[in-house]
C-alpha cells in the first residue's frame, strides 16, 4: 500500500455530501506493474524522416484543453455513485526494426511513445523517458487514430499526442490536414530547471504549481472561505481529503488529500461531484505507484452531474533532481484521471 498523508485541520461540515463512488463508464482491472495490454488503433510504427525542429515555447507544455474549462453550474440532484472498478489500457506493439525495416522484437512502449523518443533520441542532452502505455481511455473518445508531434528545445522536449482521422507516422507533415473532431489527445515531456527553483518542499511545490496549467493561485488555501472533510476512495483505499470553498460557495470548490509526496487536486465542480471523479484515481492509486518524487495532480471538471455526467481532464507534474516531468491528457472524460495516473505510473527511461 502506498504511504498515505492525511491532511490535518479541523472539519466544518457545511454540505451534506451522499456515498463516495465515481460512476464511470470504464470497468477492468490494471494487470500489476504498471503494464498492461490494450487493442486499440494507433498509427503505423514506420519511421519518418524528423522535421525541422520547432522553436521552444517558454512554457513546457501547451495549453490544458481545447474543451471549455467553464464548469457547469451545480446540478441540484445528489447521486449515488456505484463503486466501479477502473479500466486502465493501452496498446502494445511490435516496432519495425530501424536498421531493416522488418519486425522486431515486441516494444515495452506504446508503438506511438516508441517512434517519438527515437524521433527526439539524439536532438536534446536532456533524459529521454516517457509513459510506456497510453490508455485507450486516453483517446478512444476521439475515434480516430492515435499519432504524434515532437518539438525539443535547449532546454525541454514535448511529444504532443495528435488523433487523426487517418493513420499518420509521428511528425508526418500531413498530420495537421487530418486531425479529427477532437485531435489534442495530451503531451508528455521534460523541461530542465534553474538550481532556484528546486531543493526545498516550499520551493518544489511553488515550481510544481507554476508549470501545472490546471492549478489557479486564486484557489490557493488562504484564500478559502470555507471547508469540509469527506471520504475519497473504496473501503480499502479510503483517504481523508479536504474540500475547500471560495468566495463562501462552494460552487467551484477545490478537493484536495495526499498520496504520499504527491498532492491531488480536483477544481471545477462542488464537493459532491468532485468526490465522484476522485474515487477510481484512489482505488487506482491504492494498488500503484506512482513515481517516488514530489509531484502534482491536477484535475479539472469539465462538466459535472449525477451518475455518469461527470467529465475532467487532467494534468500531472512531479519533479526529479534538475527536471520537471510533466504530462497531460486534455480528452474529457469520465475515465481521464486514471488514464493520465496510467501514464505516470508507467513512466520509465528509454
Amino acid at each position: 500500500m502506498n504511504p498515505r498523508l492525511i491532511l490535518a485541520g479541523s472539519a466544518i461540515a457545511l454540505l451534506p455530501l451522499a456515498g463516495c463512488g465515481l460512476s464511470g463508464t470504464v470497468s477492468a482491472t490494471p494487470q500489476g506493474n504498471g503494464t498492461y495490454k490494450i487493442t486499440s488503433r494507433v498509427a503505423p510504427a514506420t519511421k519518418t524522416p524528423s522535421p525541422s525542429e520547432t522553436p521552444a515555447a517558454s512554457a513546457p507544455v501547451p495549453a490544458a484543453s481545447s474543451a471549455s474549462q467553464t464548469p457547469a453550474s451545480n446540478a441540484a440532484e445528489a447521486s449515488t455513485p456505484s463503486q466501479v472498478p477502473v479500466a486502465v489500457q493501452s496498446t502494445s506493439a511490435t516496432v519495425p526494426s530501424s536498421a531493416t525495416g522488418t519486425a522486431a522484437t515486441a516494444s515495452p512502449f506504446n508503438a506511438v511513445v516508441q517512434q517519438a523518443l527515437e524521433d527526439i533520441h539524439g536532438r536534446t542532452p536532456l533524459p529521454l523517458q516517457g509513459p510506456r502505455v497510453i490508455p485507450e481511455t486516453a483517446y478512444a473518445p476521439a475515434g480516430g487514430y492515435l499519432t504524434a508531434q515532437t518539438t525539443v528545445g535547449h532546454s525541454h522536449w514535448t511529444v504532443n499526442l495528435r488523433d487523426t482521422l487517418q493513420p499518420e507516422p509521428v511528425n508526418s507533415s500531413v498530420i495537421n490536414h487530418t486531425l479529427s473532431a477532437t485531435p489534442y489527445v495530451g503531451s508528455f515531456g521534460i523541461q530542465q530547471l534553474s538550481g532556484n527553483a528546486v531543493g526545498t518542499t516550499a520551493l518544489d511545490e511553488t515550481t510544481l504549481r507554476q508549470f501545472n496549467p490546471l492549478w489557479y493561485g486564486n484557489q490557493g488555501i488562504m484564500n478559502a472561505t470555507g471547508k469540509e472533510t469527506l471520504v475519497v476512495g473504496g473501503p480499502r483505499a479510503a483517504l481523508t481529503a479536504t474540500a475547500y470553498g471560495f468566495a463562501r460557495s462552494y460552487n467551484n470548490a477545490k478537493l484536495t488529500w495526499q498520496e504520499g509526496k504527491w498532492t491531488v487536486e480536483v477544481t471545477g465542480g462542488s464537493p459532491r461531484y468532485e468526490q465522484d471523479m476522485a474515487y477510481n484515481l484512489v482505488n487506482y492509486l491504492h494498488t500503484q505507484y506512482l513515481p517516488p518524487y514530489p509531484g502534482l495532480i491536477m484535475i479539472r471538471l469539465i462538466h459535472e452531474g449525477p451518475s455518469y455526467a461527470n467529465t475532467a481532464i487532467t494534468h500531472i507534474d512531479w519533479i526529479d533532481g534538475r527536471y520537471l516531468m510533466h504530462l497531460d491528457t486534455r480528452v474529457p472524460s469520465p475515465a481521464n484521471p486514471v488514464a493520465a495516473a496510467a501514464m505516470a505510473v508507467s513512466w520509465h527511461p528509454f
